[in-house]
């Protein structure tokens, strides 16, 4: 059965105010714990974005608009639940300098800021949203890659993935995998970072679905209940500690 957004929100709130509250009497630190302390900092990367499209689904959707269509989602359910939130691109844009003359130096500038946007942001966690592609149309299904630089990494994407199966994909899979050197961002951040692949866009039926905005604001919230299930998680570990 599919969680209500704004209950699940107060309900973990509530408990994460009292296990801070608790956790501070004994002086007890940790990354979950300053993250919450400070209402915690997400960065949201909708994939792609200008000149760059990403994949065309066989519908001809672009990936990049879909990307951010998801992206504003979170934004959304984050800035709702009082989570500082900073978003690498809030339209169809390019962030790289866009005065180098070649295609390829352009994307390299893009993806270079991406990081030093994270870089920049101190303590944070990283989302980034892309959706995948292949030659065939049988595949579907979310994925989820994480930055082998903080093991926290590859927990939040579990929970993320766990969320998506449970409320979206039940019929889905797909194991996480860790990012190896092809995804540059993954590859650099030295923060909790997760890449969610949210599905096939070579599949039609599930193109069907990420071009709708019920279906985006399904997979928003499940995203969203996979980060607040992951920082709960930690946060209780370290008091049981």
């Amino acid at each position: 059965m599919k969680r209500k957004l704004g209950f699940t929100a107060l309900f973990a709130a509530s408990i994460i105010l009292f296990v801070m509250q608790t956790m501070q009497a004994f002086g007890i630190v940790s990354f979950h714990a300053d993250f919450f302390k400070k209402k915690g900092t997400v960065i949201v990367d909708a994939g792609h974005g200008g000149e760059d499209g990403g994949a065309v689904a066989v519908n001809g959707a672009l990936e990049k608009d879909i990307n951010l269509a998801i992206a504003l989602e979170l934004e959304k359910n984050l800035k709702q639940n009082n989570f500082d939130v900073i978003m690498i691109r809030s339209s169809d844009v390019s962030v790289g300098d866009q005065s180098l003359s070649t295609i390829a130096e352009r994307k390299r500038s893009d993806t270079k800021s991406r990081l030093r946007t994270v870089e920049e942001a101190g303590e944070c966690l990283l989302i980034s949203i892309h959706q995948n592609h292949f030659s065939e149309g049988k595949y579907s299904g979310a994925q989820i890659f994480y930055s082998g630089n903080r093991p926290e990494s590859a927990e939040l994407a579990e929970c993320i993935r766990q969320n998506i199966v449970d409320n979206l994909q039940p019929e889905n899979k797909r194991e996480n995998k860790q990012a190896d050197g092809n995804i540059y961002l993954l590859k650099n951040c030295q923060v909790p970072a997760v890449l969610v692949e949210c599905g096939f866009l070579s599949n039609k039926a599930e193109t069907e679905k990420l071009c709708t905005e019920s279906y985006q604001k399904e997979m928003a919230a499940a995203i969203y209940n996979g980060l607040i299930d992951y920082l709960q998680n930690n946060t209780e570990a370290v008091l049981a500690n």
